[in-house]
């Protein structure tokens, strides 16, 4: 089974949203999974998650769960 998902991160066939949950679950709990998720979902539908500065670090925080997948797998 690790076998497997190595090479789907490898390829770049895995689902970002499942990623950033388990991402956000292992670095700040369970309880942010939800919101961490909701705004991944508004993002992806074009609908604003706050300013600018709020944004931006959710987006940076997206680019860092990429980068662990892809230096980690």
């Amino acid at each position: 089974m690790k076998l497997i998902r190595k090479l789907r991160i490898k390829f770049g066939l895995y689902d970002l949203r499942k990623e950033l949950a388990r991402w956000v679950e292992k670095e700040f709990g369970e309880q942010y999974i939800e919101e961490a998720v909701d705004k991944y979902d508004k993002i992806n539908r074009g609908i604003p998650i706050g300013g600018f500065m709020e944004t931006a670090l959710f987006l940076d925080m997206v680019s860092k769960v990429k980068e662990d997948l892809e230096h980690g797998a």
